[in-house]
């Protein structure tokens, strides 16, 4: 879906990922002048910081850690637990790594995938993530802590990716899902981003509750399909909701959600 949106951002002086994951806008986005990267998730910025702080230690671990459905299992079933850790740590980065990489649809809910190599060419693939990551502001905080961290401006992007209501209803989708209120403390927060200038850009799921949450700004659809899923299931074209409060650059892609039928 990066691919898709990086081509509608406005020009910025500041970045601001609210829900980081696994950053696919901000790899590949051109970097701003300043770049803050945000999550609540202990594991992903963990992750993130041991690339940077920890580098050597981090490819090591990973190196020689055997493909095996137990230590994926026993990891996961760790991850799941909450167990506490300093960060940055390498091989807890390292084990969280390579339950994504070994899970069905990198989700760490998901099965064994018996069907995946892990890559050890690891010097290659993180040199590119940590001379990018490297000059960004890392953050582990709430996403309301966040804004009010960082008082929205002009001048800035908010890119904001959060928890779907699929998985509020769900409940096992991420390791750190939504609340109903949850959505709505976010709506707030976007508020509060137009109110004092900034731009922003929400993705959310097709949901009529986003639809009337979010009725007062500039709602586009946008057709996807889903890299992760099943054969059967990527043929499939997904329809995902963008919400931004600006006008977008390219409109290659991106409809206004009273034209999709």
């Amino acid at each position: 879906m990066s691919r898709k949106l990086v081509p509608l951002l406005p020009s910025h002086d500041r970045y601001i990922e609210v829900f980081a994951g696994g950053l696919s806008m901000f790899f590949r986005k051109h970097r701003a002048r300043w770049n803050v990267l945000n999550d609540i998730d202990n594991n992903i910025i963990n992750l993130y910081i041991s690339v940077i702080e920890r580098y050597d230690e981090l490819i090591d671990k990973l190196f020689w850690i055997p493909k095996s459905r137990k230590l994926f299992l026993n990891f996961r079933e760790e991850i799941k637990e909450g167990k506490e850790f300093e960060i940055p740590d390498p091989y807890q980065a390292a084990k969280y790594l390579y339950c994504i990489r070994f899970s069905f649809n990198k989700m760490i809910h998901t099965p064994f995938s018996m069907n995946k190599d892990m890559k050890k060419a690891y010097d290659e693939e993180f040199r590119y993530s940590r001379a990018k990551i490297g000059g960004a502001t890392i953050e582990n905080l709430d996403f309301e802590d966040l804004i009010n961290r960082y008082k929205p401006a002009e001048g800035d992007l908010w890119y904001l990716d959060p928890p779907y209501f699929v998985a509020t209803d769900r409940k096992d989708y991420y390791m750190n899902s939504f609340s109903i209120e949850d959505h709505y403390r976010l709506k707030e927060c976007v508020d509060m981003i137009d109110e004092n200038g900034g731009q922003f850009m929400v993705s959310y799921d097709h949901r009529p509750e986003v639809e009337e949450l979010y009725k007062e700004y500039d709602i586009r659809t946008i057709n996807i399909h889903y890299s992760g899923a099943t054969g059967e299931a990527r043929k499939k074209e997904r329809k995902e909701y963008v919400i931004i409060n600006y006008a977008p650059i390219s409109q290659i892609g991106l409809f206004k959600s009273k034209e999709v039928t």
